[in-house]
């Protein structure tokens, strides 16, 4: 295999995989948008990623790497629109009908919750 073969193999692939990240993040926002559930989503941690994705991306831009540069603004964005639907839907929660509901706050459990998040009460 020459050279040219093989960097145009590692070329597909590479964007191959900006593809494959960003659209794993594109994901994650299609989900919450559908069932405005944000409740096991760390802010802190899509803070943490947007600030090093940030960061990275003027690394990139500095270095003048154009994959680099597309990958980073192809993860920071969903990341920054993962935090915002956080901050949007920090209140609403996921409803399903076959969940039971504490006996003492009436708030709704999960199946296998054995105790109350909210009150504590045994349930």
């Amino acid at each position: 295999m020459n050279s040219n073969a093989l960097y145009d193999t590692t070329a597909i692939i590479s964007w191959a995989a900006v593809i494959i990240l960003s659209c794993s993040y594109w994901f994650q926002i299609w989900k919450i948008h559908l069932h405005k559930e944000v409740r096991d989503l760390s802010i802190i941690y899509h803070v943490l990623l947007a600030l090093g994705f940030g960061t990275l991306t003027y690394t990139a831009w500095q270095e003048g790497s154009t994959i680099f540069l597309v990958k980073q603004i192809a993860t920071t964005i969903p990341v920054v629109i993962i935090i915002a639907q956080i901050i949007i839907h920090k209140k609403d929660h996921w409803h399903d009908e076959d969940d039971d509901y504490c006996k003492k706050c009436s708030k709704e459990l999960e199946p296998d919750w054995s105790h109350c998040p909210y009150c504590g009460e045994n349930n």
